[in-house]
């Protein structure tokens, strides 16, 4: 397994994930468990709301860019060295309909050695764009990752 530590990382490295697909079912069952608002559970209610009809809820969404950026960063053959998160600022830009397919893609923003050494903090933007290229929800992520051993 190939790891990544900080030092492998440059600003503006873009990395993209899988394309994954809202299944409507799984949708409706994270909507009603976790976010039952008309918009995401009541067809006629969310019709006649702004967005138009039903949407993902939120934490769906996040749930479905992480799984999209499993390829990049957390599968077979190669492991991110993460440490943790420090700092979100996440954007609903776009509603996500059952059907949409979605990609997560990630660029680093900036990297930097930590003060506390061992490790580096890693600023990128994650982005979910949907089967027309548009962006439905970003987040700017502030992180740590270990460094290499020495």
């Amino acid at each position: 397994m190939r790891l990544v530590y900080f030092e492998d990382l440059r600003e503006g490295d873009e990395f993209w994930g899988e394309e994954v697909i809202v299944d409507p079912d799984e949708m409706m069952a994270y909507n009603l468990k976790n976010d039952p608002w008309p918009i995401h559970v009541d067809e006629q209610a969310a019709a006649l709301s702004p967005l138009g009809g039903i949407t993902a809820s939120g934490g769906f969404t996040i749930t479905l860019m992480y799984r999209s950026l499993l390829e990049i960063y957390n599968n077979a053959d190669t492991r991110w060295e993460f440490l943790g998160g420090i700092d979100w600022k996440l954007k609903f830009l776009m509603p996500v309909r059952p059907g949409d397919r979605l990609r997560a893609k990630l660029t680093v923003k900036s990297i930097r050695p930590s003060s506390k050494g061992g490790r580096g903090v890693l600023n990128n933007l994650n982005e979910v764009l949907n089967q027309r290229g548009e962006t439905v929800m970003s987040v700017d992520v502030i992180c740590l990752l270990a460094g290499r051993p020495a």
